[in-house]
């Protein structure tokens, strides 16, 4: 028995394959008149709904309320941390620093920074009990008196002849 010949199997699938891509093609473009046809109707309505808007608010508001809102994110308001430092009792912990109202909004990570920096002054040192201890001010290394001024050097006198 002859065998059929491939080049016409061929020529028959890309008859076949060219008819399915040109009913591809309409059926994209059908979607695309659709697509373009809703986007007019969307843009229609969103107009009729900024003029409703505008009548119940007021024409300078409906603009506004049209627009998103963008909200400014809040900036942490600076802490006196002399004040904290006065709060404090004269041996606390970092749960004690936590539980002060302004203070106590840082993350933990800013509390263990502040304490460094209390301690770099000398203002504090480790308790063996636990937590930190104030130095009282008398405790503290005191600071170096200036030196006193020196007396200005006496000028020379002309020397007067004797007779």
């Amino acid at each position: 028995m002859a065998r059929p010949s491939r080049t016409k199997t061929l020529a028959s699938l890309e008859g076949k394959l060219g008819t399915i891509r040109q009913e591809v093609q309409q059926v994209l473009r059908g979607l695309k008149r659709e697509i373009v046809r809703r986007e007019a109707e969307l843009a229609g309505l969103k107009a009729e709904y900024g003029r409703g808007a505008a009548l119940l608010q007021g024409a300078g508001k409906a603009a506004v309320a049209a627009a998103p809102v963008r909200r400014r994110a809040k900036r942490a308001r600076p802490i006196d941390w002399k004040k904290v430092w006065s709060f404090l009792p004269d041996r606390f912990t970092l749960k004690t620093l936590a539980g002060h109202p302004q203070a106590g909004k840082r993350p933990k990570s800013h509390l263990y920074a502040i304490v460094s920096r209390w301690k770099k002054e000398k203002k504090l040192v480790p308790d063996p009990a636990g937590g930190y201890r104030k130095l009282s001010p008398k405790s503290a290394k005191p600071k170096p008196r200036p030196k006193p001024a020196r007396a200005p050097k006496p000028v020379p006198q002309p020397a007067t002849p004797t007779a």
